[in-house]
């Protein structure tokens, strides 16, 4: 299977997701089109792919890989409905550069809401596939808790299903399609017998203001309302999450999950700039067997005396 269109947009994605200035730019550049270079050759490349596939599982097995690809990548907090109707011509092809409280134009914002707008022109394909098909996207969708208003919905089969599905969505604030997905996923449990004792540890790497935070959110197992900057590099955040997690000390939730839940409530610092973590960068260190941190200020070790972890601060 060829995913060599896919894997482009999916840089760029992480290029938003990661603020990364200088490629932020050429999402920027009205000059840079998306149709002819993205759009029809990620059509293409979905279309031979399902061809290959030999029965309808194995078809909608693939709609699933592609919709988790774009998922886990990055997450617009933005209805689509938001996008303003400003058009940008480029190539023969209109491109929206505002959101509807969006008056400046710097750089950033038209890269995401150009951004926003491929994200969204993919699905637009996948969903023209899945009607083609037969295999119910939205379904699929519901199933992987995927903010659907983040796209354009398209005419399915079923209209009855989509136009009670658009009802629903339109009825419910942002934030609360945000949280709603947040709740409707696993979320890290500390063990209550080690959690003032991971507290002590990672508290000095988080600023007075946002060690309040830390601890609430330690406690009751909830999101924050403002990330909270871990004050050095993601790789030692990460790896010391990693470390709990494989000593069931985080328990309540996949790794997966463990993953999302540090997106959505930790970003770090990177050469003195604040980041945010992608979901790549995390998975890449906690789903895997490698290791990732040269630098660990945790060590999780089982002292089969005392029958029991101890941790040790580095």
């Amino acid at each position: 299977m060829k995913t060599e269109v896919l894997d482009k947009c999916l840089e760029l994605f992480r290029w938003i997701q990661d603020s990364d200035d200088d490629q932020i730019s050429f999402l920027a550049d009205l000059n840079v089109e998306f149709k002819d270079s993205l759009i029809e050759p990620f059509r293409r490349e979905l279309g031979i792919n399902l061809l290959a596939k030999a029965t309808d599982p194995e078809k909608q097995d693939l709609i699933i890989f592609y919709i988790e690809e774009l998922d886990r990548t990055i997450l617009f907090n933005r209805d689509y409905k938001e996008i303003r109707p400003v058009d940008i011509e480029s190539d023969g092809f209109y491109y929206p550069i505002f959101y509807e409280d969006q008056y400046e134009t710097d750089p950033n914002g038209i890269a995401e809401v150009r951004a926003h707008f491929l994200f969204s022109s993919l699905f637009a394909v996948i969903q023209d596939y899945c009607n083609i098909y037969h295999i119910p996207f939205l379904d699929l969708c519901r199933d992987r808790h995927f903010i659907l208003e983040t796209i354009n919905l398209q005419p399915t089969r079923d209209f009855e299903e989509l136009t009670s599905c658009n009802k629903v969505l339109d009825e419910m604030t942002m934030e609360e399609k945000l949280g709603k997905r947040s709740s409707e996923i696993g979320r890290p449990v500390f063990a209550q017998e080690y959690l003032h004792e991971v507290y002590e540890i990672i508290r000095d790497f988080f600023s007075p203001e946002d060690q309040a935070s830390l601890l609430f959110m330690l406690e009751n197992s909830s999101d924050v309302e403002k990330l909270l900057v871990f004050l050095d590099t993601g790789n030692r955040l990460a790896d010391a999450f990693k470390q709990l997690y494989d000593a069931n000390i985080i328990l309540g939730c996949q790794k997966k999950e463990l993953e999302s839940w540090i997106c959505r409530n930790f970003a770090y610092v990177y050469q003195k700039n604040v980041r945010l973590f992608i979901p790549k960068y995390l998975n890449e260190i906690i789903s895997t067997t490698k290791d990732k941190c040269k630098r660990p200020f945790l060590d999780v070790r089982f002292d089969k005396t005392l029958n029991k972890n101890i941790l040790i601060k580095l």
